[in-house]
């Protein structure tokens, strides 16, 4: 009740710095905004159930997969959704409503999730088969979340106003965290087998729950009343890139911001091996997966109480810089795990779990503070123009993290480890250079 009474009185306080007492100036405003924060919930949730890097990981880790495909799990997910957005950007650039085509992708990953959960029932108990049954709908979802990403965030842009975009993906990620610690619980009494279903059945009640929440979530969005975005003249360059590329070097923090966030693609490239780390070197039991994924949600959600007050107190930056430093420990633990562990070797399980905390504060804040960020940042004119930009470059970056596969082969988890924690270093440093081109702006 404490937690909901501050976030219900930070809420008061910011409309009335806003001059919204009791009635929006946006008519629609409580309602986008309510039907925004229940479909981020209700993705997160889902997203819980399969977690990238530590449901997935186990799952695929049980089907005896290799850690070049291991690699692949987060940069298919996450920079394939980055990746298509500078080519939508341009069928986008002169539309005036994006929601229609968030509508057609919504169905092919509805279609997608259900798809992935039915052809892994059918691919049981063959290895060979089930790897291909997850990953080839798990590349469609992937590429249509991609295509609709766009779409998502102009909307979000349009819809919410800028002091209140920190908050609105504050309040996703934290109604998010509360179901994603029933999800934990869920995936815990699953995993351990308690329920009565053995691996896969087990597994695959899990891909069948994720598809029924994401549909649900997709048709919840699909409620929010879209204003039209302002028209432009037919002189706009006819090759967008070229425009973008010339206003990308031309203003420092954009530049600085763009590097930072691709530091930190690849400062995540251990961020996987985490759990592949614990069971396959510390010999941690399965069970403890359960565990760790609600200490990761539970980290999360408490998180955002922090990020949201820092982006309304001192901005959007300012959280993704602390986001940041909160990996670069995570990391910094993780090293240091196995030297404890040897000397203490019952403590393992224990001592794994603040990396498995620190990453759920760093994967929020790097959410609220990076689109808040790139929003903030990003011209309205021409905003879809520039997300997509910069969307896509992200997405190369982040599907070249999918070699840290090959890099754990080569180095082991633990040189792995070091390297991100160097990437994390280097996007910290390119932040002050952001917060020293900012203040010098203004």
């Amino acid at each position: 009740m404490q937690v909901w009474r501050e976030w219900r009185m930070r809420s008061a306080r910011l409309r009335a710095s806003l001059g919204i007492s009791g009635e929006a100036r946006d008519p629609h405003l409580r309602r986008n905004f309510t039907v925004g924060v229940i479909n981020g919930a209700l993705f997160i949730f889902a997203e819980t159930v399969l977690d990238p890097n530590l449901v997935l990981i186990w799952f695929l880790s049980r089907l005896g997969a290799p850690n070049l495909l291991l690699a692949l799990v987060s940069p298919m997910r996450d920079g394939l959704w980055f990746l298509p957005q500078l080519f939508v950007s341009r069928r986008m650039r002169h539309r005036v409503y994006y929601m229609d085509l968030y509508r057609r992708m919504a169905f092919v990953r509805a279609a997608g999730a259900f798809a992935m959960a039915l052809g892994i029932w059918l691919a049981a108990p063959h290895s060979t088969w089930m790897l291909l049954a997850f990953f080839l709908p798990y590349l469609v979802i992937s590429l249509a979340s991609g295509i609709s990403g766009l779409p998502f965030m102009e909307i979000v842009g349009k819809t919410i106003p800028p002091r209140q975009r920190g908050v609105f993906f504050a309040a996703r990620l934290f109604f998010g965290g509360l179901l994603g610690l029933a999800a934990s619980g869920l995936v815990r009494l699953l995993l351990e087998e308690r329920a009565g279903l053995l691996f896969p059945s087990n597994v695959v009640l899990l891909f069948l729950i994720f598809a029924v929440f994401t549909s649900i979530g997709m048709a919840v969005f699909a409620m929010v009343v879209e204003p039209p975005s302002p028209t432009r003249d037919d002189h706009a360059a006819p090759l967008p890139w070229r425009e973008a590329i010339r206003a990308l070097w031309r203003h420092l923090p954009y530049r600085l911001f763009l590097g930072a966030r691709m530091a930190l693609m690849w400062a995540a490239i251990a961020t996987p091996f985490f759990t592949a780390y614990a069971v396959r070197d510390l010999r941690i039991p399965d069970a403890a997966i359960g565990i760790y994924l609600g200490l990761n949600v539970g980290a999360s959600l408490l998180s955002n109480l922090l990020w949201s007050w820092i982006s309304v107190r001192w901005g959007h930056r300012a959280v993704l810089e602390g986001a940041t430093a909160c990996g670069l420990v995570s990391v910094l633990w993780a090293l240091m795990v196995g030297p404890l562990s040897g000397a203490h070797p019952g403590l393992a399980e224990a001592l794994m779990a603040p990396v498995f905390i620190l990453s759920g504060a760093y994967a929020s804040g790097a959410a609220i503070g990076g689109l808040s960020l790139l929003l903030e940042i990003a011209p309205g004119h021409d905003r879809p123009l520039t997300i997509g930009l910069t969307n896509t470059l992200l997405g190369v970056a982040l599907l070249s993290t999918a070699m840290g596969g090959l890099i754990a082969d080569l180095i082991g988890y633990r040189g792995l480890f070091a390297l991100s924690f160097g990437f994390y270093a280097l996007a910290l440093a390119l932040l002050w250079g952001l917060r020293r081109a900012m203040m010098a702006s203004t």
